[in-house]
This record gives C-alpha cells, structure tokens and sequence, in this order.
C-alpha cells in the first residue's frame, strides 16, 4: 500500500461526517443515551492536550455506543462569561466579546480536527443574550419563590420578610487591593488575586446571595440515588459538612448581651475554658464599649483581613489572638464565668462567628490554650476495653482510681519495667491509690513497693485520664479504673526491702523506648507512647463523662442530648442542625457576565424586571476596566443604568452587579437537551422554554453520563445539581437530579512528571501533535498513556510508538484474503472484542489500545485475514482511530459505510477452543495444515479443507472424484490424474 497519509485521510472523512450530519441525535430515538462532557472555557491559549484526556475518551464511548445502536446525544459550546476573558481582554486592549469570539473560533476549528463527534447542531454559548435571557429568567424564579417547611413558595414582589432563594446582604468578601474588586475564593490562588498577584483581603460588601443551603439536606440525601464514584460523593458531602449539634448561649457578664455558639459536642460543655469569636464577627461591634483594650483587638482583627480562610484555619499554623479585656461570658451549665478571645482562627461564616474552646478535646483549642496559658480541663475520659483481657461475665465489678508509673532511669536512657513469671505481663508499675493520699504521693508510694527504689523525682502528668476496662487475673475480678498516667526519674539506685503481696512475682527489667511496643497486656499505651513521644495532647473522640457534674459518668452520646436537653430546659440552648456550606455569593463586580435583572427603585425598593423584558443585555463599552470603589464597571454607564421603575415608572437604576461564569455552566446541560436551534434562539412563544421543551427534556432527561475533571466535582457540580432541584421543584424539568452517573478523568504530566505550565516548559501543543502524527495517533496515544482516572506523564517515545503501529495497521489491509480464519486468530479475535467491550464500557481505554495492537500483531503473525474477521477489526479500532478505520473500510471496498455498522458479538466457541491441528491431503499427499477447534463437524471441517487457498491453487479445474474425512485428523481429497 501507499504510505499512511494520515493528514489527507482525516481531512477526507472529518468533512463526510460533517456533510452526512454524523453525531447528530434524533429527539425521538428510542434507546437514547445522553454523553455529557464539560464544556470548554474558550481562553486565548487554545485548546491542550488535557483537554483531549476527557473529549477524547467520551468520543470513544459515543461512537462505541452508536455502534451498539443507542441514539446518543454528544453536545458541545462554551463557557465563555467570567474574569480569565475579561483579563486577557484587558491585557490585549480589546473587548471580551470580540476575545471570546476570536477565541470560539480556534478552540472549534482544533476540536473538529481532532475527529469528534459532536452534535454540533445543539451548540450552545453562555455569552449569546439568547442563552442568557434564560439564565436571567432562572435568576428571576429564584427571586420570587422560598422554601418554606420544605415546599416551594410564591414570594410577592412587595413582601419583606419571607426568606427568597435569591436575596442581597451584607457579607465578608475577598477584595483585591490591587485591581480595587472583589473576588470569589475560586479567583484566588495562593492566597492572591488571580488578575496581578497582588494581596487579598476580607472586607464586607453587599453581595446577591442565592440560598444554597436551603437545599442542603436534598444535595446529600439524593446522592444515594446517583451512580457517582465514591470519592466524589465524599466531596459533595464534605463541602456541604452537615454537622447535627446544639446551639448554646452564653450571657457575658453583667449585661444582657449573649454570644451563641454552635457546637457538635455538648457533651465537652464542662471542659469550656474560654469562648473565641472571629475577627469578622458581629459580636465585637455591640460589646465594644466595654472593652478595655478594645484598640489592640481592633488592630488585631483588621490584620487578620489580610489571611485567606484556607490560611487562616490551617492546622499547622501559629494560633494567635487577643482576650477581650472588661468581658467574661458565663458558662450556662455551671455558672463559670471564661475569658472572651478574637481569634482568626475562628471563621465568620460557619456557625455563629463564635466557638466555645474546649482545650483537652480539640486539637486547635489546645495549641492556643498552651500558647497563652488557658487552663485546660478534661471533662471526657478516653473508654479503652483490653481486648486481651476482657471483661468477663459473672465476675465482680471493681472501680479504682489507679496511677500508671513511667520511670526512667536516673543515668541510662531507659524505662523502668515489671516482667511477671505467673502471668504473660510486661508492663510499667501500677497500682491503686488509696483514701487521703494525693495520686503523686500514692504512684510514689507504689513505685517503692515494688521496686525498691526510694529515690523517686515527679515529672508530669499526662494530662488525659483513661478509662480503662479489663480483666485483672491475679485477683480474678473486672476492673474498672480511672487511669492517671505519670512519668518519674529515679534520682539514684538506692534501695530499700519490697515489700510484695503473694500474688506479686515479677522481676524488674529495664528497656529502651523503642522497646515499649512491646509491653502487654497494656490497653492504654497507644496514648502513653503518644504522649512520651509528642508531649501533651487533646483526647478529641468520644468517651465517658467527667467532672461534669450530674452528667458525669454518661457516655458521650447520652451526654450531648441530656445536657442538650438540660440547656433547652432553662432557656440557654438548643438542637440544631448546622452547615459548613453557605449561601452562595452570586453576584460580582465584574464587566464580562450575565446582568442581574433586577431594578432598584427610591420608591418601591428592589424590583425584578418583567419577563417579557428579558434579557437585560450587556452593553458594548469602551471601557470595561474595574472601578476604584469596588462598583461593576456597569455602575459608570449612566445611559445603561438609569431606566424607569416597572412599577411605579419613576425613575430607578439598574442592578450593575453581573453573575459569576458559574451561572451559565448551571444549566447548560438542559439548553443541549431542548434543541438548541429549535427552543432558544427561535423561542417566540409567551410560555417559557422549559414548558416548551417538555418532550425534550423528559426524553433526554437525566443525562447517562457525566465526564469531567476532579477541579469540577465539588463546586459546579454542586452548583449545578442546586439549580435542577430547584427547576425540578418549579415544574421546569421532569427529575430530581441532573447527572445519572458521574466519572473522572486524570490529567497529563509533562514528560519531566510535572503539571504543564508555559513556565517549566513542558506543555504539549495538540495542533503540533496533529501535524505531525495525525489525530488519531494523539487520540489513541492520549486512551493509552495511562490508567484514565490517574495522572499520567506525556511521553515523546510512547506517542511514537502509537503512531507506527498504526501504520503498521494500515500495512496489514494488504492481508486481507478471500480465506477462512485459522483458528488461533478467531480465538483472539473474540477475546479482543469481549475485553475490548468490557474496557470501554468501564472506561479502562488504555486496554482497548494494547489489545487493538495485540490483535494487529496477531493478523502480522497469521499473515492473512478473512474479510468477516477484518470487518470486526476495522469496527472495533474506529471508536479510537475513526478516520483511519473508515479509510480502511473503504479501501478493503465493503458494502456500506463504517458507521452503519453494528458492533461486533463474541462468538464463545471461540473464545476457549480447544486447538486441533488437522492435515490435509491430495491423493494422499500432505499438502497443507489447517488449526481448527476440536468441537468442529465433519461438513465444517470438509469445507475449510476445500476453501484453503493452497488447496484451490493445486486442484484448480480438476474433478473432486471424493473427499475421505477422518474426524479431528485429516482431509484427504481425492481428484481425478
């Protein structure tokens, strides 16, 4: 054959799949399949091969399933609104929209050249005031209805108080000092702005807010119903941080003021040393005036606007704070009063903006508790049962208050230990501490009757005291203890006489740390290795009640509800139901994005425009720059802003707030599924799109499967599945959640292992690699390079290695014989397709390559091919190469075209033969050897021996006179002289 001309190929079949509408689904087909992948933000970079990891793999899967026979809908267009637009925009000195165009065009153009199969004909673009006007108009729903006792409500226009889905309030937001704007947290990288770099700080502004959380519980409890990777369930789940818990007031002292927190353990209350509000916090601007120090906790709180939440609730950083000086608030359960503190550590938006500081039971309340010398007061015993020794049944119940000795030596580094000769024991010096005496006294006093040793220096205390419950042998009863662990150091080795009961024979037996782990039976020393090893630490797990008053004693679960319970009794608290998620902060004061539809008015207040006004479109303007006070640049065009009120027609502005990119990427899946040349930009109707696309979308609906990256499973699609429950909740779409099945894909290294960055010199330009390979070798090499949901480096060598064995496929169609298949080859040739189908279907798309290259290398090997069996091949290698399996197709001149075809079945008589090596004769002469299953019949196997080429050419115009078969053995054909 002629050489590989893979760029004339592609060009040839990608402008055939254009012209015959390949890729373009029915909205009546039957056995529908919706492939959804996340649409491209179009920036001035173009297109990289990261991208091609996730097109690429959905492209395979939608040509596989047409094959099978669904109708498969593959859509495509852009996310085009948002800050990247707008910057380059700036930098190049040239409008966003004329970027976003330039930039539309290269991304389709590189997206056609690489062979997928898009349904163009649903392309969609979040910048076209078509597809904006219904953004505006979901907006606008939101606006007008609450979620009142778990229903969707009516708001009137004129109504105050009832809680909208869509409201405007005062909250903290990142503001960059720089640039004079406000960001989203996804704006910031490494703690500064995206746009120069600069520093960020926490100020507060008003914002349009969309009450996310109104829907919290529904975005966990539906994800049960969704056949999402575990993993990114997790992350939906962990964002939102459902936390069920109590909500507890704290009076401060000598006035009426009260700090309310919110806190999930209860049960600590009576380990509350001091209570930290954060620098945000509304709290400090009613008590300031009793504040004595009130000037440094001011400079305190305005330094802290400078930190990012990430930064500031790190847990490896510095905790610092400020006590509010003139304040005590009192503990509720007991009457104490503890110190007030700002904290940064503590964030205004989760919970109440206040925390109650338990040190000896969290981790970040302990740091700062030692730091600035905080009593710290367990009020939870750790519950520890010896598994060794359990308790047993039938035996007395003890209770003691016991001290665990860990001496040291007074010169060696080592430990002192007891190594029993009765029992299996090897542990430290414990024992009771007896009425009137002090635990110090009494560890001293049992440290010298079992060793000897008089001699004896206290150390420390560790701080948490162990509940510890077991079965003690030497006097056959269960114990139940309080177990107070201390560390001594003999001064010398001076002795006096032991003084041991009968049951007490062991010998002492120095060891080093290392040697510790060890020791048995010893339930307790996990926390005593801990605490030699690190120094002091917080017991934060659940356990039993201590010191805490008439709830001492309870388990931890019993404790949270009774002390609950106690709380809601006498006014100070209650249970509650918290979220780590916030209402979503929509609006932004950015030029390039959706227009809010809202119109302010001196007169009747806030007022959505009307829905046969829409859309609001975005003006064309010169200047598009932010401003220095922080407005939209939308504020500076008087002629755009100024309007008249709808309702009572005085003069009023418009909202020059515009939405986040996040807006049009919430419901772009929809706008595929209700044809987008049909309903959005031809939508003339009164009714609204979604009322006239129910046929559509109850077809589509939900989508089968969602393929993206892990930057996109926590907030789009959060995001997005808040918006559907929403629409799902109005009538506008026919299920409660948007995405049936949810994927990942990895990401591609450099080949130096690290990310791609134009810095480090290691990007991969896809455009180059089309030139120069063709697209099929990128879109086979990038399925091969690795398993699809890891990251996996870029390799010159292994996308060359991709593109000779395709070349050596297209050799390979030279052996395409008018011939029956050996059997060998029919073997692997079903295997390959079981394995094949199976890998697709799972997504393990670098398998589908290698046993497409085992295969070709079997065909190499047979050294010939039959056309049923090559019409196989040919079908499973066009998911992954389509152009050069179409070419191929064409070339070998089989009936119809490549696309028509049906994806080929196992034949499972293949797929295990057993292999019978079968000789056949002429007049008794060896002639040729045919490998056959041992299963084949004796009219199956006379027919082979005939259809053998070699047998063809020798008997040629020659009377068969008969043909002798000796089953499973030979053909012998006997012709005429």
């Amino acid at each position: 054959m002629n050489n590989y001309d893979f760029g004339k190929i592609e060009k040839k079949w990608q402008q055939a799949w254009e012209k015959d509408g390949y890729g373009v689904a029915a909205d009546d087909g039957k056995d529908k399949y919706y492939e959804l992948v996340e649409f491209p933000y179009p920036s001035g970079a173009g297109l990289h091969v990261g991208h091609c990891m996730g097109y690429g793999a959905s492209d395979i899967h939608a040509r596989y399933l047409r094959l099978k026979g669904k109708n498969v809908m593959f859509p495509i267009g852009w996310d085009a609104f948002g800050l990247p637009t707008e910057n380059y925009a700036i930098k190049n000195k040239i409008k966003p929209a004329v970027a976003t165009a330039s930039n539309i065009a290269v991304f389709k153009e590189q997206l056609k050249s690489f062979g997928y199969s898009f349904n163009w004909s649903r392309e969609i673009n979040t910048t076209d005031p078509a597809y904006y006007h219904w953004t505006q108009w979901i907006f606008l729903q939101f606006y007008k209805h609450a979620i009142i006792g778990d229903k969707l409500v009516d708001v009137a226009d004129d109504d105050k108080t009832t809680p909208r889905l869509a409201y405007q309030a005062e909250m903290p937001v990142n503001w960059c000092k720089s640039c004079k704007i406000v960001l989203a947290n996804e704006e910031i990288v490494n703690n500064r702005c995206e746009r120069c770099g600069g520093e960020t700080e926490k100020r507060k502004q008003k914002q349009w807010m969309l009450r996310i959380t109104a829907y919290a519980d529904r975005l966990i409890d539906d994800l049960s119903t969704v056949d999402y990777l575990q993993k990114i369930k997790t992350q939906q789940i962990n964002w939102i941080g459902k936390s069920v818990g109590t909500n507890i007031k704290f009076h401060l002292s000598n006035t009426s003021d009260t700090i309310e927190v919110f806190t999930t353990r209860a049960d600590t209350l009576f380990g509350c040393t001091y209570i930290v509000v954060a620098p945000e916090s509304n709290y400090l601007a009613t008590i300031k005036d009793r504040v004595s120090n009130i000037d440094e906790v001011e400079r305190y709180c305005q330094a802290a606007k400078s930190k990012s939440d990430l930064e500031r609730t790190e847990l490896q950083k510095d905790k610092t704070g400020v006590e509010l000086k003139g304040i005590k608030a009192i503990n509720p359960i007991n009457g104490e009063e503890v110190s007030v503190w700002v904290a940064d550590y503590v964030l205004a938006n989760y919970g109440t903006g206040a925390v109650m500081a338990v040190p000896a039971h969290d981790e970040r309340d302990f740091e700062f508790a030692n730091k600035y010398g905080i009593e710290i007061r367990q009020s939870i015993l750790p519950i520890l049962i010896d598994s060794i020794n359990p308790p047993r049944e039938g035996k007395e119940n003890t209770t003691r208050i016991v001290a665990q000795c860990v001496i040291k030596h007074p010169t060696d580094d080592k430990y002192l230990t007891i190594k029993w000769n009765k029992f299996p024991w090897h542990n430290f010096v414990t024992g009771g501490i007896e009425n009137g005496e002090s635990i110090v006294d009494g560890a001293m006093r049992e440290i010298t009757a079992e060793t000897g040793f008089k001699n004896v220096e206290f150390v420390r205390k560790m701080p948490i005291v162990i509940n510890s419950h077991f079965y003690a042998a030497h006097k056959d009863v269960n114990r139940d203890i309080e177990m107070n662990v201390m560390e001594f150091r003999l001064k010398d080795l001076e002795k006096v006489e032991r003084e041991l009961e009968s049951h007490e024979d062991f010998d002492v037996v120095w060891i080093k740390f290392e040697e510790m782990k060890d020791l048995k039976p010893l339930v307790e020393l996990p926390f005593i290795l801990r605490w030699l090893q690190d120094g002091d630490f917080a017991f934060t797990e659940y356990g039993r009640l201590a010191n805490s008053g008439e709830f001492t004693g309870l388990s931890s679960e019993e404790g949270k509800k009774k002390i609950t319970e106690k709380l809601k009794e006498i006014g100070a608290g209650d249970f509650t139901v918290n979220f780590k998620l916030r209402d979503w902060i929509f609006s932004r004061q950015h030029y390039w994005g959706e227009p809010i539809p809202i119109i302010h008015c001196d007169k009747c207040g806030t007022v959505p425009v009307a829905e046969d006004q829409l859309p609001i479109i975005l003006p064309d303007i010169e200047k598009y720059e932010p401003t220095a006070s922080g407005e939209s640049p939308l504020a500076a065009i008087s002629d755009w802003v100024n309007t008249t009120c709808p309702k009572c027609s005085e003069a009023a502005k418009r909202e020059t707030d515009t939405m986040p990119n996040w807006a049009g990427s919430s419901w772009y899946y929809l706008a595929y599924a209700m044809n987008n040349e049909s309903r959005i930009k031809n939508n003339g109707s009164n009714n609204n799109i979604f009322n006239d696309s129910k046929e559509q979308l109850k077809h589509w609906l939900p989508v089968d499967l969602y393929n993206g990256g892990p930057e996109h499973i926590t907030l789009h699609l959060l995001y997005s599945r808040f918006w559907h429950k929403f629409l799902f909740d109005l009538g506008a779409v026919p299920t409660a959640e948007p995405y049936q099945k949810r994927i990942l894909h990895g990401i591609i290294l450099g080949a130096d292992g690290q990310k791609m960055s134009k810095s480090k010199g290691n990007t991969i330009n896809p455009d180059e690699m089309v030139k120069q390979f063709g697209a099929d070798t990128l879109r086979a090499y990038v399925a091969f390079i690795g398993p699809y949901d890891q990251e996996n480096a870029w390799s010159t060598a292994g996308i060359q290695g991709v593109h000779r064995f395709l070349k050596k496929v297209w050799v390979n169609q030279s052996l395409l014989q008018d011939t029956s298949d050996d059997i060998t080859l029919l073997t692997k040739l079903n295997q390959v397709i079981m394995s094949v189908t199976d890998d697709i279907d799972n997504f393990r798309l670098n398998t589908v390559i290698s046993k497409l290259m085992e295969m070709n290398n079997m065909i190499e090997k047979t050294g010939k091919i039959s056309a049923a069996s090559y019409k196989k091949y040919l079908t499973l290698l066009f998911p992954a190469c389509p152009h050069l399996a179409s070419e191929l197709w064409e070339l070998s001149k089989f009936d119809g075209n490549i696309i028509d075809q049906t994806w080929p079945e196992v034949d499972k008589d293949f797929l295990f033969a057993e292999m019978a090596e079968i000789v056949i004769q002429i007049n008794g002469k060896i002639r040729d050897r045919l490998q056959v299953k041992s299963s084949i019949s004796d009219d199956e196997l006379k027919q082979m021996a005939l259809d053998s080429t070699r047998i063809k050419e020798l008997v040629g115009d020659k009377k068969i006179i008969k043909t002798i078969i000796v089953p499973k053995k030979l053909v012998n054909i006997v012709i005429e002289a």
